[in-house]
Formats: C-alpha cells, sequence, structure tokens
C-alpha cells in the first residue's frame, strides 16, 4: 500500500474551507504531487501528497523541486519582454534581424508569432530529446518552416521557445539559465528553481512516472519510470524546476509590478491572435492563455506536460486568485481538479 502524506495549512478567513480542498484534491487517489490555492497573495492552502520518489519511498514535501514543463515558457516570455522594455527588441521584429544562422525560410517569422505559436514552424521528433543539444544546436537541428499556406495557423510546439532561448542567449551573451537566474529567480528570491541540467545533482528533485491515463485510468494504475531524456534541451521551453511557494512569488511579482511595468504586463492577459484555441483553452496572449469561456470573469492559464511531470497555473487579470499544482505522474486529472480549485476562490 503506498505511503500516503497530505499537508493542508488553512490561514485565518480563507476562500477555500479545508474539508472542500481535501475533497477535490483526493477525490479519486491519483493525485501525486504539491500545490497551493492563493487570494490576494494569501496562501489559503497548501498540500503535498504521495512520493516525490517511488523507489526509495520517499515523501512529497513543499519543498519538493518538480519541473515544471511548459510553465517555462511564461519565465521566457517575460525575459523577451524585458528585452523590449530596454529597446533591445520588439515585438514586430523579424527573428532573422538577430540570428543569421537560421534558414532562409525562417528569418521573417516574428517575436510575437514565436510567443504565440504562430510561427509555421514543424514540431521537433521525439529524438530531439535523446542527445544533449544545446539552443544553438537545436535550432541549428529542428527549425524547419511547414509546408503549407503563406498564413501560419496556431500549432503548439517547443521549437518556437527554444529559438526564443537561441535568441535571448545571443542578445545576452549569456546562458538561458543564467538570464533566468539574473532577471526573475535572484529578485523575486525563488530559491527553489533553477534551470535542469543533467551534468547537475540538484537537491530534492522529484522523479517522475507515467502511464498517460490523465484521470481516465483506474486510480491503481501501474506507473512506469519516466523514459531517460535531456531535459535541459527543452531549455526556455520547458527546463525550469520550482515550488508552488516560489511560482506564487513569480504571481506576485507580476501583481505589483517588479519584473514588468504596467503596460508590458498587461500583454500577459491580452490576447494577441484571434479565436479561442481549444486545445490550449483560451485565446494566446503572451506567456498566458486567456480563457474567457470556462469561468464568469476570464482566467489566465499556463499549463505544462513531460511524461509524468505536468503543471497548472491559473490566475486571473489582477494577479490576485491563483491555483498552482505540480504533479510527477499523470494519474489525475489536473485540469478538472485546477478547474474546481479555482471557482472555490471568491
Amino acid at each position: 500500500m503506498q505511503l500516503f502524506f497530505l499537508a493542508l495549512l488553512i490561514l485565518a478567513g480563507p476562500a477555500c474551507a479545508q474539508k472542500q480542498i481535501e475533497a477535490i484534491v483526493l477525490a479519486d487517489g491519483r493525485f501525486s504531487g504539491t500545490g497551493l490555492v492563493a487570494q490576494s497573495g494569501r496562501v489559503q492552502a497548501q498540500l503535498h501528497h504521495g512520493y516525490a520518489n517511488q523507489q526509495f519511498a520517499v515523501p512529497m514535501t513543499d519543498t519538493t523541486r518538480l519541473p515544471i514543463a511548459s510553465v517555462t515558457k511564461l519565465f521566457t516570455a517575460i525575459l523577451v519582454l524585458q528585452l523590449c522594455e530596454k529597446s533591445q527588441l520588439r515585438l514586430t521584429d523579424n527573428v532573422g534581424r538577430y540570428l543569421s544562422d537560421l534558414p532562409s525560410t525562417c528569418r521573417d517569422i516574428t517575436i510575437l508569432q514565436l510567443l504565440t505559436h504562430y510561427s509555421g514552424l514543424k514540431n521537433e521528433p521525439g529524438a530531439a530529446y535523446a542527445n544533449p543539444y544545446s539552443a544553438a544546436e537545436f535550432v541549428g537541428k529542428f527549425v524547419v518552416k511547414k509546408e503549407g499556406p503563406p498564413a501560419p495557423t496556431f500549432n503548439y510546439n517547443n521549437v518556437d521557445y527554444i529559438l526564443l532561448t537561441h535568441l535571448l542567449e545571443v542578445l545576452a551573451k549569456k546562458r538561458y539559465s543564467e538570464l533566468v537566474q539574473e532577471n526573475i529567480l535572484k529578485p523575486l528570491h525563488m530559491s527553489n528553481s533553477g534551470v535542469i541540467s543533467e551534468s547537475q545533482i540538484i537537491p530534492g528533485l522529484a522523479y517522475g512516472y507515467h502511464n498517460y491515463s490523465f484521470g481516465g485510468g483506474k486510480p491503481n494504475q501501474l506507473l512506469q519510470n519516466d523514459a531517460p531524456l535531456y531535459l535541459s534541451n527543452y531549455a526556455g521551453a520547458g527546463a525550469i524546476y520550482s515550488t508552488p511557494a516560489d511560482l506564487l512569488k513569480l504571481v506576485q511579482a507580476l501583481k505589483e509590478h517588479t519584473l514588468l511595468n504596467t503596460q508590458t504586463t498587461a500583454l500577459l492577459s491580452t490576447p494577441q491572435q484571434k479565436g479561442f484555441v481549444e486545445y490550449a483553452r483560451g485565446k494566446p496572449a503572451i506567456g498566458f492563455y486567456c480563457n474567457d469561456k470556462i469561468f464568469p470573469q476570464p482566467v489566465l492559464e499556463r499549463r505544462g506536460s513531460i511524461n509524468g511531470f505536468n503543471s497548472v497555473l491559473l490566475t486571473n487579470k489582477a494577479f490576485d486568485k491563483v491555483v498552482i499544482l505540480l504533479t510527477n505522474t499523470d494519474n489525475a486529472d489536473l485540469e478538472a481538479i485546477g478547474d474546481k480549485l479555482y471557482a472555490e476562490l471568491k
């Protein structure tokens, strides 16, 4: 029988009652991870449940570090917008203006198209993570324009943000990990966050397990170890690890305009492309998707999934209602759990 550990800390006057949170998160026994619910900068509930490492029965804690997969893209978007504020970059610029090593067919892609997945680039093959690649090497090997209509349509992929990673490194003459540390993590004191490197042993980093059920299988359905791959290859598309408490600091910084000014922050919640993308559950903004269908008021969504590592960040345009969930298995239906938790925020 799997060892079970759950901790809930309820502060004075919480918007979410303990029993409600327990009922939502533990309803089907599939959740293995850590998360929190916050309102107006105050944590209403925080939880951890299951194992960070199943082989050695290491329990999940509130300081367990988990890869956040595509929530990383929010960090990358912020770094790009910071350069825009410094007039080192414009969203309307063609990426070829800064990168001479791109194929000629890819040089007219704009920065905004990369940020919103309207670049027209092909998705990378699975083999892109079987061997180590720097962002520059990844771009040289896997940046290819799709064949088809000249006007690109939405196509969610990692290549767009790995190309942005390469752009950031070229402009700043620093590694992506340094840029994240200097411009986001250090100023916000996000001490449990960083960029994954296979050459480093990262204390407290969770192992991943998957069965691709996403809430659709049996609660006791067997899990497999995540296959060996180079998570660092995801770079600005998915290589960051963090904790819910650290990610809340990021959301709070957006609310207080610590990282971006008021005008630039508005781009995170303003749809940049027409149409609601069902796959992403929202209209593409920068870093987020603006979901105006599920709740009475629009919700900004950022989700991620790499095998067992799955993540959800939900907030409103004022950044004062927050749900953050990070898991190391794909057993649970995080979409349903996240929506129910967010609905408890009044």
